[in-house]
């Protein structure tokens, strides 16, 4: 996958996240009543339909379907295959699949985003103890990083997110964050260190530059790529943790949509296409989107 198209996905990925309420939903976005013109109504569904009367009028989101509650017109349509009403099916408890879908995504960004951002924050604490720290403080540090990092990263999300038993997505994206934080460390520890060892910083410190002047203005601008590229793996990481979690019943609390959640009713349901291949190649384009940007070289300086 190419840069270009990278951006464009995750883009695209964003917006959906961002505006999920106003592409999917059984809320309108705007409805005309006799009480007059109102922006988001509170009633939702039928209950707005039957406000509306002869002269009232609604804009529905493209799919004006609740992600979460069911709500069936007087019949419970259940793993549904694609049609007109519901262009993606249903799932196993009459949800439309389409809407699950588009709030997946906002599910999956808000966990890549937050694991991303606390392994982030954690690798770069670690890789400052070990690489400007005192000596008796490296050594630690940097056993805490080779032991954590020595063990499978998803075994170790497993068997801690089995232990926790807590599946909010702040605890999943502190579960998923932590082995990456190792990485991380590690990664921004020898990019570091090479930059403290670099001619142009000793020549800074000869030239009289505080220690804080030379982390600040030489050290962490040099260790920003590295920083970038292992956010960007962090974050792909976490979008196929997630759905590793759900496929095992360990993913966020139903009924949270997610591609995982998606891909376990597929498997319980003599794999269902429309739950299956939506969500797994949601899933898969954005883990290779951000594996991309990750490993792509860097441009050429003109």
């Amino acid at each position: 996958m190419t840069r270009r198209l990278a951006l464009a996905w995750l883009a695209l990925v964003a917006f959906a996240a961002l505006a999920a309420e106003l592409l999917a939903s059984d809320r309108a976005i705007v409805a005309r009543t006799d009480a007059g013109l109102t922006w988001r109504p509170a009633a939702r569904g039928d209950a707005l339909r039957a406000r509306l009367g002869p002269d009232g009028w609604a804009v529905w989101p493209p799919i004006a379907a609740d992600p979460i509650a069911v709500r069936t017109d007087g019949g419970l349509v259940i793993l549904a295959a694609p049609s007109a009403r519901h262009r993606l099916g249903t799932d196993d408890r009459g949800r439309d699949v389409a809407a699950r879908l588009i709030h997946g995504a906002r599910t999956s960004a808000a966990l890549g985003a937050g694991a991303a951002g606390l392994a982030t924050l954690l690798g770069l604490g670690l890789a400052l103890a070990i690489g400007l720290g005192p000596g008796r403080l490296r050594a630690p540090a940097l056993a805490v990083c080779d032991a954590i990092a020595s063990a499978p990263a998803l075994l170790v999300t497993l068997v801690a997110a089995a232990l926790v038993g807590h599946r909010g997505l702040i605890a999943l994206a502190a579960l998923i964050a932590v082995p990456r934080g190792a990485d991380t460390a590690r990664l921004v520890a020898a990019q570091l260190t090479a930059e403290l060892a670099a001619p142009y910083v000793v020549a800074a410190r000869g030239l009289g530059a505080s220690p804080a002047r030379v982390l600040v203005r030489h050290a962490l601008p040099a260790v920003w790529p590295a920083l970038a590229i292992a956010a960007a793996l962090t974050a792909a990481t976490a979008v196929l943790s997630e759905a590793a979690l759900s496929f095992l019943g360990l993913g966020p609390p139903p009924p949270t949509p997610s591609w995982g959640e998606l891909l376990a009713q597929a498997t319980q349901h003599d794999l269902r296409w429309w739950l299956s291949v939506p969500a797994g190649l949601a899933a898969t384009l954005t883990a290779a989107a951000l594996f991309a940007l990750a490993l792509a070289p860097p441009r050429a300086s003109r």
